[in-house]
Formats: C-alpha cells, sequence, structure tokens
C-alpha cells in the first residue's frame, strides 16, 4: 500500500498543494498519494494522522502554531518561529519543520530580488509572518514586522531583534523599504495604494484570492512576486523531507499554475460503513438544498433484494457491477448528494467518473468508533465470521490509500454531529468556489 500525505487546515479545500504534490509523485513516487484534512483543531489533525497511517503533512491556518504541543519533536528553526509547517512521521514519532522561512526568500531569489541588505516590511506577525521575519533577517535583510496589535509585533522583534510597528505606522515604515511581504489573510486594504511605489517588490502570502494588497499593486506597476511562489518553495524542502528525493520543480509549478478543469456539479460522500454517509448525505442535501441519493439504497430498490441478500446470492462481483452502473449515472446528473457504498473506491472507473463530477468528501472514523455505529446486527456482509474488529480493520486499512486518492478531503465524524459536518462542508465549498 503506497503512502498517504496531506495538508491540513481551516478552510483547506482551497488549498493547491494537494495538485502540485500529486503531480510530484506521479513523476517520482507513484505509489504516494496526497489528500486534504478539513481539521477543526490541531489535536485532531494528529489523531487522524496516527490512525489514518499518514506519513507526512502539511499544516496551514490555523493551525501552525497550535500543532508544536501535539508532536513529539520540533527542529530548530520551527522552535524559534514558534511555527510548523510540514510534520514529517519518523518511526512512530511526530517531527515538526518549517520551511515557509525559506521557501519565502527563494521564491523572491528566483524572480532576481536579493534580500541581503535589504528593508523588507512583514505585515502579520501570525506563524508565517514570523517565517518570513526569520528568514529575511537570515538573509541579511533589514526587517520591520507590522501588525494590528503593537504587544504582538513587539513580541516578535524581541525574539529575532527587527524593528516593530502598527499598521498606523506603515506610511512611515514603507516609504524606505525595498521589499513589502504580507502574511495577512483579510483581502481588505490594509496599505494605502499611495505608498506603493514603481520599485517596490510586493509579495501577498494571500494567493488563492485578489485581495486590495495585490490589486493596489498591480495597479501602481510595483514589482509582484506571485503568492503562489511562496507556497512552491515551501513545499520543495517539505517534498524532500516526506521522500528523500529531490523535488521536480518544474512539474510542480505547472502543476501550481495549472486551472482545474473538473466540473464539480455534485457531491460525494465516500469512506467506510459507520462514517455516517446516509445520515450526512440527507442533512447535506436539505441544507444545500440538493437531491440526496444512496447509492446501497438505489441498488436494493432496483433488485428488490437488500445488499446482504445480492452478496449471499449472486456474489461481492455482482453487486460491484450494479455500483458501477449506479456511478456511471453520476456523468448524467447534477445537484445531488451521494453517499456511496464503502467499497466505490475498489474500482478505478468509479474513482475517476466520482473526481470529474463531484466533489469526493471522505468521511473518516476511528474502527471502534464505527464498530459502534455499526453493531452486529450481521446486516454488514463483508463483517460476517468471527474477529470483526480484526476484518474491519484489515479491509479498512486495506481501503485508506484509495480514499486518499478519490478524496478532495476529509473530514472526521469523531465527536460530531451531522449539522456541523454539513455546515463544514458547505463552508468549504463555498470559500473554495469563492476563491
Amino acid at each position: 500500500m503506497g503512502k498517504i500525505y496531506a495538508v491540513a487546515g481551516n478552510p483547506v479545500l482551497h488549498s493547491k498543494s494537494p495538485e502540485i504534490f500529486n503531480e510530484a509523485f506521479r513523476a517520482v513516487s507513484p505509489d504516494a498519494v496526497y489528500t486534504r484534512i478539513a481539521a477543526s483543531g490541531a489535536g485532531e489533525i494528529i489523531d487522524i494522522a496516527k490512525e489514518a497511517g499518514i506519513c507526512g503533512l502539511n499544516v496551514t491556518s490555523p493551525f501552525k502554531e497550535e500543532i508544536i504541543r501535539y508532536l513529539d519533536g520540533v527542529e530548530e528553526d520551527a522552535k524559534r518561529i514558534k511555527a510548523v509547517n510540514t510534520v514529517v512521521r519518523e518511526g512512530g514519532r511526530f517531527i515538526g519543520y518549517n520551511t515557509d522561512c525559506t521557501g519565502v526568500v527563494d521564491a523572491l531569489q528566483h524572480s532576481g530580488i536579493d534580500a541581503k541588505g535589504k528593508r523588507a516590511v512583514v505585515l502579520g506577525a501570525s506563524g508565517a509572518g514570523r517565517a518570513a521575519v526569520f528568514g529575511l533577517l537570515s538573509s541579511g535583510a533589514q526587517v520591520t514586522v507590522i501588525n494590528r496589535t503593537y504587544k504582538k509585533a513587539a513580541k516578535v522583534a524581541g525574539i529575532f531583534g527587527c524593528t516593530a510597528a502598527t499598521f498606523g505606522e506603515i506610511g512611515r515604515a514603507l516609504p524606505e523599504a525595498h521589499i513589502l511581504i504580507s502574511c495577512i489573510s483579510s483581502p481588505d486594504r490594509i496599505v494605502d495604494p499611495s505608498l506603493l511605489r514603481r520599485d517596490l517588490v510586493v509579495l501577498d502570502a494571500n494567493y488563492s484570492l485578489p485581495t486590495a494588497l495585490s490589486v493596489d499593486a498591480q495597479s501602481r506597476g510595483c514589482r509582484i512576486v506571485d503568492g503562489r511562489e511562496w507556497l512552491l518553495f515551501q513545499a520543495l524542502p517539505a517534498f524532500k523531507l516526506f521522500t528523500e528525493k529531490e523535488a521536480p520543480v518544474e512539474i510542480m509549478r505547472s502543476a501550481l499554475y495549472r486551472k482545474n478543469d473538473y466540473n464539480k456539479r455534485n457531491i460525494s460522500l465516500i469512506g467506510f460503513m459507520g462514517t455516517g454517509k446516509t445520515t450526512v448525505g440527507k442533512r447535506l442535501a436539505e441544507y444545500a438544498r440538493m437531491k440526496a441519493v444512496d447509492m446501497d439504497k438505489s441498488i436494493e430498490n432496483d433488485t428488490g433484494l437488500s445488499i446482504r441478500e445480492i452478496f449471499g446470492k449472486d456474489g461481492e462481483e455482482a453487486f460491484r457491477s450494479m455500483e458501477r452502473r449506479e456511478v456511471s449515472n453520476m456523468e448524467n446528473v447534477s445537484n445531488i448528494v451521494f453517499s456511496c457504498g464503502g467499497g466505490v473506491v475498489l474500482d478505478q472507473q468509479n474513482v475517476d467518473t466520482i473526481r470529474s463530477t463531484s466533489v469526493p468528501v471522505w468521511l473518516w472514523a476511528k474502527i471502534g468508533t464505527i464498530l459502534d455505529r455499526v453493531g452486529d446486527g450481521g446486516v454488514r456482509p463483508l463483517l460476517n465470521g468471527k474477529d470483526r474488529e480484526a476484518r474491519a480493520r484489515d479491509i479498512h486499512n486495506a481501503r485508506l490509500h484509495l480514499y486518499a486518492r478519490t478524496a478532495d478531503m476529509l473530514i472526521s465524524t469523531e465527536d460530531k454531529n451531522p449539522e456541523e459536518i454539513v455546515k463544514r462542508i458547505c463552508d468549504e465549498i463555498h470559500i473554495s468556489v469563492n476563491r
């Protein structure tokens, strides 16, 4: 079974990391796959990684700082920055790294900008902002960190030995600066356009939507470094940490800038039995004003037999053939929430159809939770026989890689009610579509 990697955040569906890492894995490490985790907390990220056998993580907002307390070790740069954006599973231990600090400098250098001796202004004192400050200072730049609250900026300045200011003092700091790095998540105007000179280098880390800064900098003729370059250059050392191989830079860059051409007009819920696909599917369809289709129920209605009876009478292969026909119907419909059977990902044709016609969401839960939900009523034909837990774990583990390669994102259904899960799915899709 191949290795699984993921980016974890909130929100996360908009992240381009799966595109660039999966393209790189196809070229260098074909058995590996990369997905997204729509996390509710840093502890949940590590719990999922442990249970699902995830070998490495990229961590994005808002968990870069919080995740440190759940790790078994943190390398020195990340300790100093107090933020982790890359986690590697080394044996049974999770070790945190920070590749943002070198990524921002390498992005500038790739655009012909040497930070040494330059004056740089960094907007934001969060994890990404601190990484930018550390990276620029390490490259010989003179740095001013500017934050909405002076206390937070001053704390960063005290740690790294740079200058601190508030947003109200941007007008004094920027006229002398050569480089402006924005690590602010808000798209609102923070910098007066009159301060943006033609010789000012501007990198806005918020690459996924047009911010006021990126629009103003473009119209004022500033020298723009695309924020996606920072994403790319932090991903290169992360890839090497994951694989111990050099990253295929141009392949990853091509994937990063390629437009996603999926026509995702439906939502598909995938995952193992007992993860809540039917229940969530019904609630999601109601909430989003879509139609709910439960594939197993559709097969039962068409045949007049239960899934257990189909398995007993005609065998699993006959059932998979029926399932394949159900999935093929997705190509001709829209505005549907499909609750898929647990084994739908066993067929590559199914995977291709699901991915091209819907947003595939992997609902995940621990094996113990799954068995509690499923019970022992014998309605699950694949769990018939002795030692149901071992049987469930074997089947589940064999499918983990298949779920990961199919899903656009994973959401845990542990300790969450259906309404929470439904809202998170809708919020993720809404944010992704509007970026």
